[in-house]
């Protein structure tokens, strides 16, 4: 009878066993998604009491639906009639706006909100150019704290550069690393080169960094992951002080341990299990010598394991962002006044980081300048891709292209032009990443090999 009852404990233990890392990470995503670095007056924020106006219309509801221009225009994500990463934040007597990881670093697939997953249409070039232009008025009128003008020229010199056209973004989704590495040059006192490269990439995922992090940090494998200090790079960026970085380093310490406990989002729709198993063969064959293996724990859930770098010569994607890792950069780099936590490791061969492909339905467009739609494009020889695609509404469910995964195709005829994604601009080329294993995959082949990255 004991043996009996033993036995019987053995084998129903599991299904009152908690599921600890899902837990982990709810408690991880709830964390970040209520994460920001504004201290001491300083970080990524618009001028004093700005906010107000915004809090005003939430209250009556003017353009804050969850299609409305706050996402159309700017690309920020709106749930329950609120900006995801924007923070009202007290500041001596003043209510602050102040952006948070999430602004970025949350996005929509298929019409579903994920935390960790890159912003498929966050335009800081656009918010940039927006905010300093209502700011020069806001800043006309009187204002009674003496506090105020302070918080405001900073504000005003943060906004201006995330707008300047030499530095930022030109396209939705996209990104410039330059705004980063301008504040090299800024902190030195040394004039941006005549030259300067944007370096525009799209915002990366999270899940899985804990790990990816070990190969280096960003799509170039260039910074030195181990350390936290490329994390807060952005906020230097934005006027914060490297004094007061230091003050709060724990804290970007803890934000990044948060980064290793999310798990990819599952696929949300039906897979074809016969299709996938044959697609998992083609992956072997095709795939992984660069992306790896995928394995799963008992409870399911994906073992993360480091990224391989690949060089330039083998991947032959866009070589802008490579191109801005000058000897000039690398030099201001190891003189900065957080050396000792914001480092680069220099690679011999410039190369870009393939990333695991956990949750890579979610993840269009693709390659590190999201310029490339769908899977099926990129398993496709480069000269039949799409040369121009819209990223209207990019996250929705009817954006989202189940067969092919990725984006639908609809028009390009959009007033918006930074909304359309023009592969023939400096840094968005959409070749590359084709290799003779893919020449020989049929129709069939590429749509079985989907399959199974669904399972992912």
């Amino acid at each position: 009878m004991k043996k009996f009852l033993l036995l019987t404990l053995i084998v129903t233990l599991p299904l009152f066993a908690q599921d600890v890392r899902q837990e982990r990470h709810v408690e991880a995503t709830k964390a970040f998604g209520n994460l920001n670095f504004y201290y001491k007056g300083r970080g990524m924020a618009i001028s004093p009491d700005m906010i107000r106006l915004y809090d005003s219309m939430k209250k009556i509801g003017i353009g804050t639906g969850d299609l409305g221009p706050l996402y159309q225009r700017w690309g920020m994500i709106v749930q329950n009639k609120e900006i995801k990463g924007l923070f009202n934040e007290p500041y001596e007597g003043m209510q602050v706006g102040v952006m948070g990881c999430v602004a970025c670093h949350s996005g929509k697939a298929a019409g579903q909100f994920i935390i960790g997953l890159g912003n498929k249409n966050i335009d800081v070039g656009q918010v940039g150019m927006d905010a300093s232009l209502a700011m020069k008025f806001w800043g006309a009128v009187p204002h009674n704290n003496p506090k105020f003008k302070e918080l405001h020229d900073r504000a005003m010199e943060f906004t201006q550069g995330l707008g300047n056209p030499k530095i930022s973004n030109e396209t939705q989704g996209l990104v410039s690393t330059g705004l980063i590495r301008s504040w090299f040059y800024k902190i030195q006192g040394v004039t941006l080169p005549a030259d300067f490269k944007k370096g525009q990439v799209k915002v990366p995922h999270l899940w899985g960094y804990g790990e990816k992090r070990k190969s280096g940090s960003f799509w170039d494998g260039e910074g030195n992951g181990e350390l936290g200090g490329w994390a807060i790079a952005v906020e230097l960026y934005a006027g914060q002080t490297p004094e007061n970085v230091r003050e709060y380093y724990d804290t970007v310490h803890k934000a990044e341990n948060y980064l290793g406990e999310f798990l990819s989002p599952n696929y949300p729709f039906t897979i074809e299990r016969t299709k996938a198993a044959a697609g998992e063969k083609i992956y072997a064959q095709s795939c992984q010598g660069c992306h790896g293996d995928h394995m799963r724990d008992l409870e399911g859930h994906p073992i993360y394991t480091a990224s391989k770098h690949i060089k330039l010569q083998v991947i032959k994607t866009d070589s802008e962002r490579l191109d801005a890792l000058t000897d000039q950069l690398y030099d201001l780099i190891s003189i900065n006044p957080l050396n000792d936590v914001i480092q680069s490791w220099r690679k011999t061969e410039h190369g870009y980081v393939a990333p695991k492909l956990w949750g890579i339905w979610a993840r269009f467009p693709y390659l590190h300048n999201a310029s490339v739609p769908t899977v099926y494009d990129l398993l496709s020889d480069p000269t039949s891709r799409p040369k121009k695609f819209s990223l209207k509404n990019a996250g929705e469910k009817d954006r989202f292209d189940e067969t092919k995964l990725g984006l639908t195709k609809i028009s390009t005829v959009d007033l918006v032009s930074r909304r359309v994604y023009n592969t023939q601009k400096h840094g968005q080329s959409n070749q590359g990443h084709y290799f003779e294993s893919f020449k020989k995959l049929t129709h069939e082949n590429k749509l079985e090999l989907i399959e199974y990255l669904k399972t992912l």
